[in-house]
């Protein structure tokens, strides 16, 4: 059957509006019920409120009891801190007081330990030293007695050795030291006499000046000067001896050979390099000829020279400005400056063999006192003087053994060594000994009358090794 098509529109539509109105009604229905549903749960949830509300209170209850219990916890923790703390505080205390106390006690007992273990030492290191010094005291008192005894033997001794054995010149007073009687006069004038000496070690050296008899009764000056000294420039130690005579008539004579004696120190200190290289060779001959040393000779020469050129300018000076071969009062050019001038160069040190060389120009020489016995082993150019001579030095190498005596001497002191009786006197007194200086004086200046000046010496005694002069007196 065909249907129009207006019919069929119709047709769908009321079937579009039924399936509309069955939606509706589906809809409406499902709404019934949840609405009478919610209204009947209403009440349940105002139940589960009320619930809640009680549940919240009980259980802020619970927390405030809770609160209370850790607050009252956390002050009980408190309290017992502060408890342990006093009762932590009470013990270290006394626990401190405890080590204090013990340590205290075992500090005092050990400083009481010490203190009497010290003071033990310190009496008996007392008590001791006491006893030594009281015991060496008695034993030096003693010993003193003894030798004052021995001495004044020995004194009374000599005494008569000497009053029975001393030579006298012919006419002259008793042999003891001179006096002077009058002052020198004169600017250039210097003390009566001088001494010097040093023990050193082996080698014991004793120098004096002394003026001469005649200078004395005349009031004229002592115009002689020696030196002792160490040339430290000299790299091996090495001492120096000088004696120097001044001219008798000489102005200025004085000063010249005081100048010289200071001016040769100088001038061996200049070379003292050179000089150290030559002195002491490994071998050599005694008293060698200058020719067969032309090194040290040369280095002596030299030195010389020097001296000269210082001694002229004395002469210059105190001539107020003058040329050097001008006149001056009482002396002409270099006469008033004129001096002999004696050098010693010795090697210190222990020895067996000790090496000296000796130089020189004037009549000053060297004696050596051996077994007694004097000998003259070296002597200048006689007649020749300072400034002018100085290339006239003379020289020679010399040795000793222990037990020699070197004596640098000036011309009238080795007259009276040289002397037959005058020269036993001195040897007796000199052989093996190291006399004081102010006994040393007295021998030099005995009063026995010589027919020369100025009595000037240096006199060395060897005695090999330092030890070996401990004993001597």
């Amino acid at each position: 059957m065909e249907i129009e098509p207006v019919g069929l529109v119709a047709l769908l539509t009321g079937l579009l509006v039924s399936l509309a109105l069955c939606c509706v009604l589906a809809v409406a229905a499902s709404r019934g019920p949840r609405r009478a549903s919610v209204q009947a749960s209403q009440p349940d949830k105002e139940l589960v409120a009320a619930e809640l509300e009680r549940t919240r209170a009980a259980y802020e209850v619970q927390l405030t009891q809770r609160l209370g219990e850790r607050d009252q916890a956390l002050s009980d923790i408190g309290v017992l801190r502060s408890r342990l703390a006093e009762v932590t505080g009470s013990a270290e205390a006394a626990i401190a007081a405890e080590v204090e106390v013990r340590l205290a006690a075992a500090l005092k007992a050990e400083v009481e330990a010490r203190v009497a273990a010290a003071l033990e030492a310190h009496v008996e290191a007392q008590v001791e030293a006491r006893l030594t010094a009281a015991f060496e005291a008695k034993v030096e008192m003693e010993v003193a007695a003894r030798l004052a005894e021995a001495l004044a033997a020995l004194a009374a001794h000599n005494r008569t050795q000497d009053a029975a054995k001393a030579p006298e010149a012919p006419g002259g007073p008793p042999l003891s030291p001179a006096v002077p009687r009058r002052l020198p006069l004169g600017r250039d004038s210097a003390a009566d006499s001088t001494i010097d000496g040093a023990d050193l070690g082996p080698l014991i050296a004793r120098a004096a000046s002394v003026r001469g008899d005649r200078q004395r009764e005349d009031g004229e000056h002592r115009r002689d000067a020696v030196l002792l000294g160490v040339v430290e420039e000299i790299p091996s130690p090495t001492l120096l001896s000088a004696v120097a005579a001044g001219a008798p008539r000489g102005q200025w004579s004085r000063s010249a050979a005081e100048r010289a004696c200071r001016s040769l120190a100088a001038q061996l200190g200049h070379y003292g390099g050179r000089l150290g290289s030559e002195l002491y060779p490994a071998s050599y001959a005694t008293a060698r000829v200058p020719a067969e040393d032309g090194e040290l000779g040369g280095l002596l020469r030299t030195a010389v020279q020097g001296v000269a050129r210082s001694v002229r300018l004395v002469g210059r000076n105190e001539a107020g400005g003058a040329s050097v071969g001008a006149g001056t009062t009482g002396a002409p050019g270099d006469a008033a400056v004129e001096v002999a001038l004696t050098g010693l160069l010795s090697q210190l040190g222990d020895h067996q063999l000790r090496e000296h060389v000796a130089f020189g120009i004037g009549d000053c020489s060297v004696l050596r006192l051996r077994d007694g016995a004097w000998d003259e082993v070296f002597t200048g150019a006689r007649e020749a003087r300072l400034p002018t001579a100085a290339p006239e030095l003379h020289w020679a190498r010399l040795e000793t053994r222990p037990g020699d005596l070197l004596a640098v001497c000036s011309a009238p002191m080795a007259e009276l060594l040289l002397h037959e009786d005058l020269g036993d006197w001195f040897a007796e007194r000199w052989t093996d000994r190291r006399p004081f200086l102010t006994t040393f004086f007295s021998h030099v200046n005995v009063r026995v009358r010589s027919t020369g000046g100025d009595r000037s010496v240096v006199c060395l005694w060897d005695f090999g090794e330092a030890r070996r002069t401990r004993d001597r007196p």
